[in-house]
């Protein structure tokens, strides 16, 4: 049994509990876990089934996100040849529901479930060797997820679908996380203290396969725990080592794509040369070589026995416009910071490159410091399994995040009465039910830039009139808002308004006393159910939990329908 797990026992105090971690990346995911009753100790999934007969054999950090389906069933990460066709990049599907690998028909709803799935086997497969099988029965797991902060909420919603359809859901709901503040707890876990003081900021930049995640943090607190806020949403765009990549490709079968010999087989040896070596490598002070075994010499393209020559000029062009969109996004992050900026940690499977280090610092200047600290390619996997150890107890949290700045308006519309100091008159509408002027207003839970503190909730009231001849109301639905656009959250619903998730809450549970107590007679002479309650909002790292308070009733299960 690993050394790390000797001793334990299943005595009585504090509940024993796994908390693992997962990075479901774009182009690689990972895996890592530890106990509650000894969080310092982490460990990192690193062995990978090499072929379908075998459980283990492929050592690495990290396992391709890739799934190949056969008659035989289902091959996932190292277990696919390495010639074969196979689906990748399915993650980016989530975003928009579309197809990323055409003449494909499966969706990438169901690709994510089936290699989550592939993983979780991975997982209980590699615990059970860790743990023995009679003690992984009895200790709970819960599952902490990350997903790129940028994603909307549509996203986030289908990838927790997902995990929980892979049976992902552990003890109850999958913690879902966001992949930059991940890996800034880990970051700064692993930093000397000594060097840091309060008021300290800086940006960290998560440069992965699909997404760049930036976020930019404000030290708080040093002693007894490490506190940390966010000085600015965070911001990001879709550019990181997948886009590279296709870049690549499109140079090679460009530049020797109609040579005689060229063919599949050799663009993906040169694609796992350029994956796992140049781009991890690339500095740009000097040419590389890639092999091209069966192509004829050929002075001209740089050809000589069975390798290709790729100038300085040329693998430049290749990084050069990716690694500009990064250093563009990193600086819009520190401009848009309230703080000033004393490092960017750049952590990530792009984010290890020495050439975006280097141009990163040529554009920051000496003011501020680029660290690509430890284990950058598993910083939010190692993350991710710090903070679901904080969520679980807080006494367990490595650093603390006291407050996040929001990146939308979130709130609410309500029909209030018109007020001609606050509302526009163009708006009003006269209600025939109280007789009285009234206006669509919005009313905000949170504001966007405005710190949203951890574990706080943040309520409003509301109360809707229906009409008692009909009967009484067996649903009561509230639609949650959002704007992302305007600077300044608007008092009036507009263009820039659009609803995020319908709430609903069953009613016919509601007592037919306390329904009948609710009866009221309003201003047009006529009775109704008048149904008071409040909309109740907690905004985490990655995901925003939404419920509906009515006559008394808190309804934690209520529909959640994401538009």
């Amino acid at each position: 049994m690993d050394d790390a797990f000797a001793g334990m026992s299943l005595g009585s105090g504090q509940q024993r509990k796994l908390i693992i971690g997962i990075d479901f990346g774009t182009t690689y995911s990972g895996i890592a876990w530890a106990e509650t009753r000894r969080p310092e100790q982490q460990t990192v999934v690193n062995n990978w089934p090499s072929s379908l007969e075998s459980k283990e054999g492929k050592i690495m950090d990290k396992v391709p996100t890739e799934l190949r389906y056969t008659a035989e069933g289902k091959e996932w990460g190292f277990q696919i040849p390495a010639l074969e066709d196979r689906h990748r990049l399915f993650k980016l599907g989530l975003v928009g529901g579309r197809l990323v690998d055409p003449g494909h028909e499966t969706s990438p709803e169901s690709l994510a479930t089936d290699y989550l799935t592939a993983l979780r086997d991975h997982l209980m497969y590699t615990l059970e060797q860790k743990l023995g099988t009679s003690i992984l029965r009895t200790i709970p797991i819960e599952y902490c997820l990350t997903v790129p902060a940028i994603w909307s909420e549509v996203a986030k919603e289908k990838t927790l679908e997902a995990a929980s359809r892979a049976g992902l859901n552990g003890l109850g709901k999958i913690l879902l996380v966001s992949e930059p503040e991940a890996a800034a707890i880990y970051t700064l876990n692993s930093l000397d203290t000594h060097d840091l003081k309060i008021d300290d900021s800086f940006v960290l930049c998560d440069a992965g396969g699909g997404t760049v995640d930036l976020i930019s943090y404000t030290i708080t607190q040093l002693q007894p725990k490490l506190n940390i806020r966010e000085a600015s949403p965070g911001s990001g765009g879709m550019c990181g080592s997948t886009y590279l990549n296709r870049r690549f490709a499109r140079f090679l079968t460009t530049k020797i794509g109609q040579e005689e010999g060229w063919d599949a087989e050799l663009l993906a040896e040169a694609m796992e040369r350029f994956d796992l070596v140049i781009k991890k490598q690339y500095s740009d002070l000097s040419s590389y070589t890639i092999p091209v075994p069966g192509l004829a010499n050929n002075e001209g393209l740089g050809i000589k026995r069975g390798r290709l020559l790729i100038t300085r000029a040329e693998m430049r062009a290749v990084f050069e416009p990716v690694v500009s969109q990064v250093i563009s996004l990193v600086e819009q992050q520190i401009v848009s910071s309230s703080k000033k900026i004393r490092a960017v940690f750049l952590v990530g499977g792009f984010g290890e490159n020495s050439y975006l280090k280097e141009r990163l610092r040529a554009a920051l200047g000496t003011s501020i410091e680029v660290i690509q600290p430890p284990n950058a390619w598993t910083a939010v996997t190692r993350g991710a399994v710090l903070m679901g150890l904080g969520h679980t107890n807080e006494d367990l949290a490595a650093v603390g995040v006291t407050s996040r700045a929001a990146r939308k308006h979130y709130g609410i519309r309500l029909h209030v009465k018109f007020d001609p100091e606050r509302h526009d008159a163009s708006k009003k509408f006269f209600d025939e039910v109280d007789q009285t002027d009234r206006v669509a207003e919005m009313q905000w839970f949170i504001k966007r830039g405005d710190p949203v503190e951890e574990r706080k909730t943040k309520r409003i009231l509301f109360q809707q009139n229906f009409l008692a001849e009909i009967g009484p109301p067996t649903e009561t639905s509230m639609d949650v808002m959002c704007d992302e656009i305007s600077t300044i959250a608007p008092v009036h619903p507009n263009e820039n308004c659009r609803t995020l998730v319908t709430l609903r809450a069953d009613l016919r549970s509601i007592s037919s006393e306390d329904m009948e107590s609710t009866l009221t007679k309003n201003a047009d002479g006529k009775w109704y159910y008048l149904i008071k309650g409040d909309v109740e909002a907690e905004y985490l790292s990655a995901s925003t939990k939404y419920m509906l308070l009515c006559l008394g009733k808190r309804y934690d299960t209520i529909t959640a329908e994401y538009a």
